[in-house]
């Protein structure tokens, strides 16, 4: 990128975050399509417009395109392990877990230390039938970030799901204790509770 361009583009860039943070996606897209047009003979433009395109789709729900730029990103750079997880984050949304689980997977290759990846790989294997191991990189995810939620939150589910109801209480009060005004933490306590005192009717009849 030559002394010329640089100004420009940066100036670009800024533009379109400014209409994500805005929230006006079809300007961001455009600014972004624009770019792929007007530098595309600059590898590293066309691999973050790319990579911001894959983004957005999959915010405004439009999975087929964004799994096409997110793999042209991928073809620019396939060594970035972000791209993988995004890759794998979007599969997970079509519950296309064992695509999801070779995204993680290469994620975390790349990134041995990532606790979102480790969260991203066990949710996957979780629902993909592998629960046990789900479980395994659950909990790996949770002693990488003790204090993320949203770990914690995935680990009070899928011990719910193997109906270990006192193990998924004790995670999802962790997650309260962390952030008391969490309104996804509160309803998966109450939901815990809930399917809890449900299952000692049925069991009880």
């Amino acid at each position: 990128m030559d002394d010329e361009t640089t100004p420009e583009i940066l100036t670009i860039w800024n533009e379109a975050k400014a209409y994500i943070e805005q929230g006006n996606f079809e300007k961001a897209i455009e600014i972004y399509k624009y770019l792929l047009i007007r530098y595309g003979d600059n590898s590293v433009a066309v691999e973050h417009a790319n990579a911001y395109l894959g983004d957005i789709y999959i915010t405004i729900k439009q999975p087929d395109l964004a799994e096409i730029f997110i793999n042209k990103a991928i073809g620019c750079n396939p060594e970035k392990p972000d791209y993988h997880y995004m890759l794998g984050f979007l599969y997970s949304t079509q519950n296309q877990w064992e695509k999801a689980i070779r995204e993680f997977e290469v994620a975390i290759e790349k990134n041995p230390r990532n606790a979102e990846c480790f969260r991203g790989l066990g949710w996957a294997e979780f629902n993909a039938g592998h629960r046990f191991r789900g479980m395994e990189y659950l909990t790996k995810a949770q002693e990488l970030e003790p204090s993320n939620v949203n770990i914690l939150l995935d680990l009070a589910n899928a011990y719910l799901l193997n109906l270990d109801f006192e193990k998924a209480k004790q995670y999802a009060q962790k997650a309260l204790h962390l952030d008391p005004g969490n309104v996804l933490a509160r309803q998966v306590f109450d939901k815990i509770c809930q399917f809890q005192r449900d299952y000692g009717r049925t069991n009880n009849q």
